[in-house]
């Protein structure tokens, strides 16, 4: 679980230094050189539900993603 509570708090950081770009489960794992299990997936899920500031979109790859939305 402290692993889980980590990686959130990591890809919360990279999409607020990135806001207003999406990025989908697999980009984030090759830009945070993470593993691109489902643990990321969920995690971009639950941020999702959580929104704002989080918001979906299209990442760069064509996938859906989440990105970080200025207010």
């Amino acid at each position: 679980m402290a692993d889980d509570d980590l990686t959130e708090s990591i890809v919360r950081q990279h999409l607020r230094d990135h806001p207003g770009e999406a990025q989908c489960a697999a980009c984030l794992a090759r830009d945070l050189a993470l593993h691109p299990g489902s643990t990321l997936s969920r995690i971009l899920e639950d941020l999702g539900e959580r929104r704002p500031p989080f918001s979906p979109g299209r990442c760069r790859c064509g996938s859906d993603g989440l990105m970080y939305v200025l207010r």
